[in-house]
């Protein structure tokens, strides 16, 4: 099974979310915001009691709850042997910015997030280096069905 290297992906982004994750907690004050470039991006170190744009706020158990079970999906899929090399790439990044999320839900009680963008006025939501896998992966998650779902209709028709 050549899944190692997926195995690595999927620390290397732990450890990247974790590593970003105490520079920002060890160098910053809660609720502090440093400037990286004006009226665009910031870094604001916050806890997230919820899960994506704080839903289900103060409901740690149930978050808990799903990310396992939707992290025991994405191993189970990662584990097939028939796997696009985009799917186990998108799913690596999953798993990898999911584990550093459930890891401080676990340990600290909320997630630590400090990414913040703003937009003409517009404030985005805080995020952190684990949730920007999570898109990425999930979007390629998408790609990848999308392009096996044209193979399969370009097969069918031959």
């Amino acid at each position: 099974m050549k899944k190692y290297k997926y195995i690595f992906i999927t620390i290397a982004i732990f450890l990247l979310d974790l590593i970003t994750k105490l520079l920002v907690t060890n160098n910053m004050k809660l609720y502090g915001s440093k400037k990286v470039i004006k009226n665009f991006l910031y870094i604001t170190y916050t806890k997230n009691k919820g899960a994506a744009f704080s839903l289900l706020e103060n409901h740690r158990f149930i978050i808990i709850l799903v990310s396992i079970a939707i992290l025991a999906y994405l191993v189970k899929e990662i584990l097939k042997k028939d796997n696009s090399l985009i799917n186990d790439i998108s799913l690596s990044f999953m798993i990898g910015g999911l584990l550093s999320n459930l890891s401080d839900r676990l340990f600290l009680g909320y997630v630590r997030d400090f990414i913040d963008f703003r937009f003409f006025r517009f404030n985005f939501a805080i995020f952190n280096v684990g949730d920007i896998f999570i898109v990425v992966g999930a979007i390629l998650f998408l790609i990848a069905i999308l392009l096996e779902g044209k193979n399969e209709n370009n097969n069918n028709k031959r």
